[in-house]
């Protein structure tokens, strides 16, 4: 499909972010986002609590803050964090044949997918027109409906844009005129996960957009909030299941790709 010098790629948007490339370690995660994963040469396999044995395929889709081992198989893979706000996950549920223990697996159209990566993978698309195909091949044209509710959208917003910050629940909760145990389970309803994992989630991805513009990692994980750089890196594993350097280090290189209009 490819060789060994072919870049890894990295698109980091404010929507969403996209990982191409190989993954060698077994993963352990419990993600910040919904994430669509899908395997572009060869299946996976996952397995996660209540299942006696891991299941093999090409494509599977994670709620956020679930927990699930994902044995990538040293297999190119697609790992694509969807919007936090729920919308693209609830149209992907749409497009999934088979569920198992929470886990969504089997993609209509899974091969249409996987050529369109691969694509994308040896063309190197420059952030936009990158970030236009995904939005096409995660469109939904079904006739169910997905309700966000604009105080969660608020306070999603106030916290990417306040990232150095660090508001309370109080804050935010007063922002929208909400109590806080009342904001505490709408944020946990419309995104999956809670606010403190959610900020956490952030500043994982701020910190890669301050890398992509030239910061190092200790640098740019300061920048975005972290203690540390090993508070990162501990914040990285937790979520992702893996080290930083297996993503940030890769021999093959890694291009990451940032927007103009991030920050």
């Amino acid at each position: 499909m490819t060789d060994e010098k072919t870049p890894s790629l990295l698109y980091l948007w404010d929507k969403r972010t996209l990982y191409i490339g190989p993954l060698s370690e077994k993963l352990s995660l419990s993600q910040g986002a919904a994430t669509l994963s899908l395997a572009l040469d060869k299946p996976i396999s996952f397995i996660c609590e209540g299942m006696a044995k891991p299941i093999s395929c090409r494509s599977l889709l994670l709620p956020a803050g679930f927990s699930v081992t994902v044995d990538t198989q040293d297999a190119i893979i697609v790992n694509c964090n969807l919007d936090a706000l729920g919308c693209d996950f609830f149209a992907l549920s749409q497009r999934m044949q088979k569920n198992q223990s929470g886990v969504a697996y089997d993609l209509e159209n899974e091969e249409r997918l996987i050529k369109e990566f691969i694509n994308m993978r040896v063309t190197i698309k420059n952030s936009q027109a990158a970030f236009e195909q995904l939005d096409e091949l995660l469109a939904y044209d079904g006739d169910a409906q997905y309700k966000v509710d604009p105080r969660v959208v608020s306070v999603v917003e106030h916290i990417k844009q306040t990232v150095d910050d660090n508001l309370s629940v109080e804050d935010l909760a007063s922002l929208v005129n909400l109590s806080v145990p009342r904001l505490v389970q709408l944020f946990k309803q419309q995104t999956g996960v809670p606010m403190r994992r959610f900020r956490l989630w952030h500043r994982l991805y701020v910190t890669a957009v301050k890398m992509g513009k030239g910061e190092s990692l200790t640098q740019a994980a300061i920048s975005a909030g972290f203690t540390d750089s090993s508070h990162f890196s501990h914040t990285f594993r937790d979520m992702l299941g893996m080290s930083p350097t297996a993503v940030f280090a890769q021999p093959n290189e890694l291009k990451i790709m940032v927007p103009d209009n991030a920050s």
